[in-house]
Parts: C-alpha cells; structure tokens; sequence
C-alpha cells in the first residue's frame, strides 16, 4: 500500500516516504538481526518461554493476528484502540480504565500524527449496523 502513495520531493515530502523509509530499515535491522543469529555459538542458543510467559507470548500473536484481520473492517481507530487496551491489558497490572484512557490517548496521538499531519490513507469503519 506505501508504494501506491506519493514519495513527494525533497522540499515536500509525501505521505509514502514514511512508510518506505521505516520498511527499509526494519528490512536492514532484520538481516542484522539474522546475520547475527548465526554468528551466535549454538551453545548460547534462545530457550523458548514456558508456563505464563508461553502463555502471553502466544496470547500476544493472537492479538497481532485479529489486529491485523479485524482492521479492514472496524477502521483504523476502533481495532487500534482495542489492540492497545487489550495489549496493556495483558502485559500490564493496570485497570481496565487506566489501560482504556491510555489506548485512546495513543490512539489519538497516532491519528493525529499519521493521518491528519502526514494524510496518510487508514482504513475507516466499514461495518454497516
């Protein structure tokens, strides 16, 4: 979807130039990331988490995956406030108001940010009631 946007110039760049810069770094972070693994000795291998960290690693996937699937559908706001609350809900002690008022603050900064400053096209609610 970034390479449909507009990469603007250099005086004026354009919404596309973000996500096209953030996708090349993590492009180059990851490869780091891979070269380094195999750099590491096997003894100093990664143990998978287990009990309550498996647990939440896999509630954690879980959640990235109905973010991912349920934001066509319930626009860009809605789904990103829930995986927020959800989310620090989960890896946190907070209430569920504390966790609620914090997601809709990032939220709203996000927003502000990507889709008001940057006119960086989202999904909006598409469900019809």
């Amino acid at each position: 979807m970034a390479t449909q946007l507009p990469l603007g110039e250099m005086d004026a760049p354009g919404a596309g130039l973000f996500p096209v810069l953030v996708g090349a770094i993590m492009c180059f972070a990851s490869l780091a990331t891979v070269w380094e693994g195999w750099q590491t000795p096997r003894a100093d291998g990664i143990e998978l988490p287990v009990g309550q960290d498996r647990a939440r690693l896999f509630k954690l996937i879980f959640l990235l995956a109905l973010y991912y699937t349920v934001m066509p559908w319930l626009g860009y706001s809605l789904s990103s406030w829930a995986f927020a609350l959800l989310l620090m809900r989960l890896l946190s002690t907070l209430s569920w108001w504390r966790c609620g008022a914090y997601a809709a603050l990032m939220t709203g900064v996000i927003y502000f940010c990507f889709i008001y400053l940057l006119k960086v096209p989202m999904p909006s609610f598409a469900l019809s009631l």
